[in-house]
């Protein structure tokens, strides 16, 4: 039981770690220069930069690289960190379209 719940507790941070990180990259200001600089270079890097999904995928292989994670192989980490990056984005979009603040 107790490794169950560490296993999920270490899969929750790297599935926030990975969502964090691409949300950043890919919608936050601090980012704009990046994604600005990529509009100069080919669309397929524009794209990347500019797509949660994408980047996730591209977080997933960096951390399955750098972290202990909860596939142990690292293409599986790249589509698990799209997946999460995807889902998370979807319901925190949906959750901005009815915030009248945003």
């Amino acid at each position: 039981m107790d490794s169950t719940i560490t296993f999920f507790h270490e899969f929750m941070i790297w599935a926030l770690v990975c969502f964090g990180i691409s949300f950043a990259i890919t919608h936050s200001r601090v980012f704009h220069p990046l994604r600005a600089l990529a509009t100069k270079g080919p669309s397929i890097v524009e794209y990347f930069v500019n797509c949660p999904m994408c980047m996730g995928f591209w977080v997933g292989l960096l951390l399955g690289a750098v972290w202990h994670t909860a596939t142990g192989y690292i293409i599986l980490d790249g589509f698990l960190g799209l997946s999460v990056s995807w889902i998370l984005f979807c319901i925190t979009w949906k959750l901005a379209l009815h915030d009248s603040s945003v």
